[in-house]
């Protein structure tokens, strides 16, 4: 369990020299999340929440294939095949169906039925506790949809002509910020919200399906107050039957580095300018403690920027306005975007006044008073970790276990969680958070200039040179100034 939030920043995989231990240890899984696998290779996860007894059991089947496994000519296929999961069971009479649909989509908040992205095709279900009928629905639903689809002319003609009731992820794969962090790569030729164009003959999707719906690339996650050992059979009842294996290997998405050259997009769903400061940087699995302290570390540095950057501190300058922070893992790499909203003459001084800011953190860094606020909320927090995990919702579970899988981070219990993080805090010092926040603040960024087409805007070579001028009036240099100022905010 890496964090009771959710870890999407690593920007201390920017490593320096500094280290905070010698000696690393290995993270351990879980061992409340019991695991197995069938002899044809299909995977199960399961996580037994007796502390959670009315929260609801969350299900979610993981396919490793999506739009990136299409050819030209399959183009759309993997959203087309999560389109008839919907409508071609031949498992549950549709009775059942409705009843199991209404289940899940009764909860308020509950997931798509069907996610498609690059790589993954995720089917969800959310069913409320002390039906286990529904549970068994739900497993001959997603067994036939694994295994059985029913890939006809009249089943696809009644997928193409219902409502699409699938999501794909991200939301919006048309949104010009996230084409441009695609620049370079196939992912950009390969949108898994696309369908296609025509299909006079079902065949090819036939064999598409059999291709990539096999059972060694496929695992099911559930989380709830269950009982183990009756689900655990039930899986191998639904699921052992499934014939088939991958022949061709699952193709990765590839990101590249975000370029350093500053880019202008129109974007006419705006309604104002947006500036976005993006950094930008390789992710690295966290399998050990030593890894996973400096991701703490970096994480730590991440919320001093972004408290830095908020108004309504006594000592900030009162020019700042809000600005929004978002940090994420995409596809091994691991990006924070900066976002400054404003317009005009505004723009270029919001700019001007979040880069001094970033000078001053990044060449003096925290003072005294600050480093020991911070670290007095983190050690409050660890103290009730425990009572906020028995709070955790199984769909927040849930989230956590498939993003710490996705990003290639051991996904520990809370006990050690607990032991490492305070270790952490323990042996943290003022001068390891200024040395991380010198680093982090001295990588290059990557401007993007998102504007209406009748919005008045500085160029993106304004912009550029204005954060060019402000940050060079730092020596650049890190003085220690955090440790031996008396000045706090």
């Amino acid at each position: 369990m890496p964090g009771i939030k959710s870890l999407l920043w690593v920007g201390g995989m920017l490593f320096s020299a500094f280290s905070l231990t010698v000696n690393a240890e290995p993270l351990h899984p879980d061992p409340a999340w019991q695991q197995g696998q069938l002899s044809n290779g299909f995977g199960w996860q399961v996580l037994s929440t007796p502390q959670r007894p009315s929260d609801h059991i969350e299900i979610r089947l993981v396919v490793n294939t999506g739009s990136l496994s299409e050819s030209p000519q399959q183009t759309g296929f993997s959203h087309l095949l999560a389109r008839l999961a919907m409508v071609h069971n031949l498992a549950l009479t549709p009775e059942q169906q409705r009843v199991l649909w209404h289940a899940d989509m009764a909860k308020s908040g509950a997931l798509p039925p069907v996610i498609t992205s690059y790589d993954y095709t995720q089917y969800n279900l959310s069913l409320p506790v002390n039906r286990p009928e529904l549970i068994k629905s739900a497993l001959d639903w997603l067994a036939a949809t694994a295994g059985d689809m029913q890939v006809t002319p009249t089943t696809v003609a009644t997928a193409l002509k219902a409502s699409d009731p699938t999501a794909t992820w991200p939301d919006n794969t048309q949104d010009q910020l996230w084409r441009y962090r695609l620049q370079n790569s196939a992912l950009l030729s390969h949108d898994p919200s696309q369908q296609p164009s025509s299909l006079t003959n079902v065949q090819p999707l036939a064999q598409y399906y059999h291709q990539w719906y096999t059972p060694d690339a496929m695992t099911l996650y559930i989380v709830g107050n269950v009982d183990n050992r009756a689900l655990i059979e039930q899986i191998n009842k639904a699921f052992s039957p499934l014939k088939g294996k991958r022949k061709l290997p699952t193709p990765v998405p590839v990101l590249s580095p975000l370029s350093s050259q500053p880019t202008a997009i129109v974007d006419n769903n705006l309604h104002a300018s947006r500036l976005v400061m993006n950094w930008d940087a390789m992710w690295l699995p966290i399998q050990d403690s030593q890894s996973l302290k400096h991701y703490w570390l970096s994480d730590l540095t991440r919320e001093a920027l972004y408290w830095h950057l908020q108004p309504g501190q006594d000592t900030k300058d009162t020019a700042l306005v809000p600005v929004d922070l978002q940090c994420q893992v995409l596809f091994a790499r691991a990006q924070c975007g900066l976002k400054i909203d404003a317009e005009g003459e505004n723009l270029t001084k919001q700019f001007a006044v979040v880069g001094r800011e970033i000078v001053k953190l990044r060449d003096q860094g925290l003072t005294q008073d600050e480093f020991d606020r911070l670290i007095t909320k983190k050690t409050n927090e660890l103290s009730g970790l425990f009572a906020t995990y028995a709070r955790t919702s199984t769909d927040i579970l849930m989230m956590q276990r498939l993003r710490s899988l996705q990003n290639a981070m051991v996904d520990i219990a809370p006990e050690q969680y607990q032991k490492l993080r305070q270790e952490f805090l323990s042996g943290l010092t003022l001068d390891a958070v200024n040395h991380e926040l010198h680093q982090q603040l001295s990588q290059p960024i990557s401007l993007v200039l998102l504007h209406p087409s009748t919005t008045q805007t500085p160029t993106i070579e304004q912009l550029q040179a204005e954060y060019n001028d402000v940050t060079s009036e730092g020596d650049g240099s890190h003085n220690g100034a955090g440790s031996s100022t008396s000045e706090s905010n």
